[in-house]
């Protein structure tokens, strides 16, 4: 999740990029920035500190920004031999587009009585992933563990408070989000700073072992 001479996803700012081609910057950290700026925002909501009313506005950042940008980033870590950033990115990334489209699109298609257990089982599906997602980061770096371990456990949250019309547990989940969304903010300039200043300044602590050692 950085730039040209930082790590990609499932790396370290101490180790090397995965096979860059020359000139070609690690795109990850513009995938993690898009990504907490949308979760913080539905974050907020979720977690009743802004009226609900206006959460609309989380649409257009979810479709643009968390959503179109992780999926462009995600072929382009396809391209530099990222399996791990590619999947990850690759799977938020139409998560976004999907949670716009199914409120923009779809949700009045759904009988009302059933739209929160529909809500739920999506919500769920992708706490899935992210377990192991979650398993997967285990070889990357500490900070990048604990962001998707809150995402797994703020999309379970989300899952039984929307299915169950669990208000607290839907407030819960929006204050993980909001956890995951800094620590997400945090991994992002972490590798952009070691991108410009050609040096580790905010730690990640890397769990993976280097080369040789």
């Amino acid at each position: 999740m950085a730039t040209t001479n930082g790590p990609s996803a499932g790396q370290s700012n101490d180790e090397p990029t995965l096979n860059p081609r020359p000139g070609m910057a690690d795109p990850g950290a513009w995938a993690v920035t898009a990504f907490a700026t949308t979760s913080f925002m539905l974050g907020m909501y979720n977690a009743g500190l802004l009226d609900a009313k206006g959460a609309s506005i989380v649409l257009p950042v979810a479709f643009f920004f968390g959503g179109l940008i992780q999926i462009l980033v995600a072929v382009l870590e396809i391209t530099r031999g990222n399996l791990f950033g590619a999947v990850v990115f690759g799977s938020y990334g139409p998560f976004w587009v999907i949670y716009g489209a199914i409120q923009t699109l779809f949700s009045h298609d759904i009988p009302a009585a059933n739209l929160d257990s529909a809500l739920s089982l999506f919500l769920a599906m992708f706490a899935v992933l992210s377990f192991f997602f979650l398993i997967a980061s285990l070889r990357t770096d500490a900070v990048l563990v604990a962001i998707i371990a809150l995402i797994f456990i703020g999309l379970v949250l989300l899952a039984i408070g929307i299915g169950g019309g669990y208000t607290g547990a839907t407030k819960a989940g929006g204050w993980v989000t909001l956890v995951f969304a800094v620590l997400a903010w945090y991994h992002a300039a972490a590798d952009i700073i070691a991108s410009t200043f050609g040096r580790t300044v905010l730690p990640v602590m890397p769990l993976k072992p280097k080369p040789g050692s």
